[in-house]
């Protein structure tokens, strides 16, 4: 996974956001439950786009969060920086120390341009054609016709898949 949990789901709630008719106040519990978030996770990521201006917020039984800027102006640069814990990506992708020119891993060079080419793409796109891209219909590529109908995949795999999974 090239974004961690929090850069999804912050880009996914400011397209949900974005990709809605009327801009207007959106509940934590709405945009939670509209894109299958932890709400107290996505409380902390809220937060996060608010304190960084990505996002007002009323409080109050009719408050919400809304988008303080245009989602023409938000790229998911701007976003990645925020949420990811290296967001340049200087990390050896083969866990080593020290990975640079002078003292590179094998796969240095390809991640060097892999890396370059994914910033350029985040620095293109835009919020506001990640809600456009949410809103087109979905044929065969949908989640839920794949897998389903095909009996590679349902919920409960997912969810024991992720439980027994450890990374050390």
């Amino acid at each position: 996974m090239i974004f961690s949990k929090a850069t999804g789901y912050g880009i996914r709630a400011l397209a949900y956001m974005a990709s809605q008719p009327e801009h207007g106040l959106f509940g934590l519990q709405e945009i939670a439950e509209h894109e299958d978030i932890p709400p107290a996770y996505l409380r902390k990521i809220l937060g996060e786009l608010r304190r960084h201006r990505f996002l007002r917020s009323t409080k109050g039984i009719h408050g919400g969060y809304e988008l303080s800027r245009a989602p023409e102006t938000i790229t998911l640069w701007e976003v990645f920086c925020l949420l990811e814990a290296d967001p340049y990506m200087d990390m050896c992708i083969l866990g080593n120390r020290a990975c640079g020119p002078e003292s590179s891993c094998a796969f240095h060079d390809d991640w060097q341009n892999i890396r370059k080419d994914m910033v350029a793409l985040l620095e293109k796109r835009t919020i506001a054609e990640a809600a456009a891209d949410i809103t087109k219909p979905r044929g065969l590529g949908n989640n839920s016709q794949i897998g389903s109908e095909a009996g590679e995949y349902d919920e409960a795999g997912k969810d024991q898949e992720h439980a027994s999974w450890n990374p050390a």
